[in-house]
């Protein structure tokens, strides 16, 4: 039993773990090269026309990275941490509706705080890197672009499943229940490992430009996540956050306010910023202490299991 990474130093179990995602991150990119290459090349290419069946196969491709990138490293370090694997990784075996709702609440409270956070990215220049940057941003949206081509409902639940359901459960594993779990053990300082997994979360999106939006989006998630121990709830705020990303643009035609959400051309005031942040932190509060209320019956004897 010693022989679980739990019982083993911090830095060795933090090693173990960044040697698995390396591990898995190595296998993707092989994975993408064998199976995917032509895929990648007709998505670089900005006159090329991206035919449905190159759609269909990204689709293919980002699930599968989402699998292999982030859920199977996840499952493993788990799975070698602790004899209660899934716990370990906050997977409990139940979670309150009260908190289920309030987690809900704060991710629609702090919304104008996160969209003007993207206000302050957009303005934000950086200097010799500037056309880089755009450039890549270009290719990003271009992509993205190419993946949210939804001509019917049975393509809204397939984008759906691939860029909300997967991604939350899969990101979520492995940022909050592996990374920042690993990072706390290591440094012993919660708001530290809560930073440095956003500041990850953020920069692996892959879209410098937005990063500052993420990165709140990271800090709110690995709160929860640290006061809940439980990963039912971010892995909730994560899906409904993507899920309403994909809504946006598929009902874009109906609605002006839907169409500027999902060209991310809504502007909030400061002062309506500074109001969402302040709710969004008594909301988290909220949820603290009804964490706390119930956190006694799920935490055992061995308790290092259930410590976000």
């Amino acid at each position: 039993m010693k022989t679980y990474l739990k019982y083993q130093p911090a830095a060795v179990q933090f090693l173990a773990f960044l040697g698995l995602a390396g591990a898995f991150l190595i296998l993707n990119s092989a994975v993408s090269a064998i199976f995917f290459g032509d895929v990648t090349s007709a998505l670089l290419d900005k006159n090329a026309v991206v035919s449905s069946d190159t759609i269909a196969k990204f689709k293919w491709a980002q699930m599968a990275g989402s699998v292999i990138s982030f859920i199977f490293p996840s499952l493993l370090f788990a799975y070698y941490s602790s004899p209660k694997s899934l716990p370990y990784i906050g997977i409990q075996k139940h979670a309150s509706v009260i908190v289920a709702t309030a987690a809900i609440l704060l991710l629609c409270s702090i919304q104008p705080f996160i969209g003007w956070m993207g206000e302050i990215n957009e303005r934000a220049t950086f200097g010799n890197l500037q056309k880089a940057l755009l450039e890549m941003e270009a290719m990003y949206n271009r992509i993205m672009q190419v993946f949210l081509q939804m001509k019917s409902f049975d393509d809204l639940l397939v984008n759906l499943f691939i860029m909300a359901l997967v991604p939350a459960v899969g990101e979520e594993l492995f940022f909050r229940g592996s990374l920042q779990k690993a990072l706390l053990r290591l440094t012993n300082t919660p708001w530290l490992a809560i930073t440095i997994t956003s500041v990850v979360f953020a920069l692996l999106h892959g879209t410098f430009l937005k990063i500052l939006p993420i990165f709140s989006l990271g800090l709110m998630l690995g709160i929860v996540y640290y006061v809940t121990r439980n990963l039912w709830y971010t892995i909730l705020i994560h899906f409904l956050n993507n899920a309403f990303a994909v809504l946006s643009v598929y009902y874009a035609d109906r609605s002006e306010t839907l169409k500027k959400l999902s060209g991310d051309g809504l502007a909030f005031p400061t002062y309506m910023a500074f109001v969402s942040l302040v709710i969004g932190i008594g909301i988290i509060y909220f949820i603290k202490i009804k964490s706390d209320e119930v956190l006694p019956a799920v935490i055992t004897s061995d308790d290092n299991d259930y410590i976000a």
